[in-house]
């Protein structure tokens, strides 16, 4: 598994700095490492060469000149090593994951990072499309008028950018605004239960930046099993290996969003007040390309949006998540999870400093072959557990039949013992005819006797067994 790959599953959102070096070649891009080979497109820089060369978000580059590109690491080497004035010809793949992706050939000249088109004190580029403010159009900057005639606080700016590190783990690197009171984290429940965090304050203390939770569980919708064990809806039971988990029906992107909005930021700023939520098909798509899954899944994302009111001035409040379930419906994540709250006035420059933010988030490369570790060894043990678990299963289900039919045997001096086929294996079963409808479940082997020939609604996914041997 690929280290960007593994840790957006696990975690949320990433995206690797820009493409470029103080010293020599800059593209003016925001990658991260793409599923199997290549860099995936975050961010397009607006004015830089790739930007005027017509690369876009989502392109996932494969190779530059002929040479195959494994990763961002190799990619940023291959252009950082190119003089300004010199052509990368990238092999570019767009539209991947849909049915007919495009295969293109884009020319960029190489620029200067001292002649980059935005310098160190202009606003951050706009947000890539997995956190854009619009489902449909990325939101321009304000302008320094805009900005200017705001009367009710003061700009919101971010002179520069401070790198912090992950001081428990030393797992990860992240940015952070200059003079902004921060923290930064990684919050680990188990082996397999880790959530990395930033919170950023503005100096002001008005504008307020969240980038993933350290207290989010893993989540197991409301099951007919686990409510006959007592795991219902809303209780917290032990995961094992992957750490606690909380049993609660499926909430899409956009419902996800709002709930976290009306629980958890509810105490950080009052009368809050909801306003409005939309589904992010874009937010989707990027969590899917850059968190792949070989199990069957859906993802859905949406962002919901708040009022509330701080220090006497109506704030804004935004959300965006994307949450992945399991097409069985028996697991579900929060892949990505992010949002500000600040005066009304300033949300686009916040929306700017966020990105900025949840974009520079770097990992370790250590942590995460230790982290790779760790989870092939809890995979391995959490397949022999399962195997054992499987074994003891089905000798327990072989017991509850047998029980089943004891006690239906009480009465086969007048029903008797019939034969009844599995037409799927092929088996026979002497089973007595107390209930003469009998039904096989096919994971287990369970077998259960109703008294008409309507399948029981406890039961779906059982077959019928056919009265006879033909």
């Amino acid at each position: 598994m690929r280290s960007a790959t593994l840790f957006l599953i696990i975690f949320g959102f990433v995206l690797s700095g820009f493409a470029q070096s103080n010293a020599n070649g800059f593209i003016g891009l925001g990658l991260a490492d793409a599923p199997g080979s290549g860099a995936v497109v975050g961010i397009v820089k607006g004015g830089g060469p790739a930007d005027q060369a017509g690369i876009k978000a989502g392109d996932i580059i494969v190779a530059i000149n002929g040479t195959a590109m494994d990763n961002v690491a190799t990619m940023t080497r291959v252009i950082t090593t190119m003089a300004p004035g010199q052509t990368a010809r990238l092999s570019v793949i767009r539209g991947w994951g849909e049915s007919s992706p495009q295969r293109l050939t884009i020319a960029v000249v190489i620029g200067s990072p001292d002649r980059a088109p935005q310098s160190a004190n202009t606003p951050a580029p706009p947000a890539p499309p997995r956190i854009s403010t619009s489902a449909t159009q990325p939101s321009a900057p304000p302008s320094s008028t805009a900005v200017s005639q705001s009367n009710a606080t003061n700009p919101l700016t971010a002179s520069g950018y401070t790198r912090m590190t992950d001081p428990l783990e030393q797992a990860f690197t992240v940015e952070v605004p200059t003079g902004w009171r921060s923290a930064a984290g990684l919050a680990r429940r188990a082996a397999l239960q880790i959530n990395p965090y930033v919170r950023s304050l503005s100096p002001d203390k008005m504008t307020y930046l969240i980038v993933g939770d350290p207290l989010l569980p893993s989540f197991s919708p409301p099951s007919q099993m686990g409510n006959a064990i007592g795991n219902t809806e809303g209780k917290f039971y032990d995961a094992g290996l992957g750490g606690v988990a909380l049993v609660m029906h499926y909430l899409p992107g956009a419902e996800f969003a709002r709930a976290y909005g009306e629980t958890m930021l509810q105490g950080l700023c009052p009368s809050l007040k909801f306003s409005s939520a939309n589904d992010r098909p874009d937010l989707a798509r990027i969590a899917s390309q850059l968190a792949p899954t070989v199990i069957p899944s859906r993802v859905d994302g949406g962002e919901a949006r708040f009022t509330c009111m701080h220090n006497k001035q109506e704030m804004e409040v935004r959300v965006k998540a994307a949450t992945r379930i399991t097409r069985d419906n028996v697991t579900w994540a929060v892949i990505l999870l992010g949002g500000f709250i600040t005066p009304k006035d300033h949300a686009e420059e916040a929306e700017q400093i966020l990105t900025h933010v949840a974009n520079s988030m770097t990992f370790n490369q250590a942590w995460i072959q230790m982290q790779n570790n760790l989870s092939q060894q809890a995979g391995e043990a959490i397949n022999r557990r399962m195997q054992e678990t499987l074994r003891q299963e089905r000798t327990f289900i072989q017991n509850l039949n047998s029980v089943d039919e004891s006690f239906e045997s009480m009465d086969e001096l007048i029903t008797g013992y019939s034969t009844y086929r599995d037409d799927k294996t092929g088996s026979t079963y002497s089973l007595n005819n107390t209930n003469p409808y009998k039904w096989i479940d096919d994971s287990t082997g369970r077998i259960i006797s109703t008294q008409t020939n309507t399948q029981p609604l406890w039961a779906p996914a059982f077959r019928a067994l056919t009265h006879g041997t033909q």
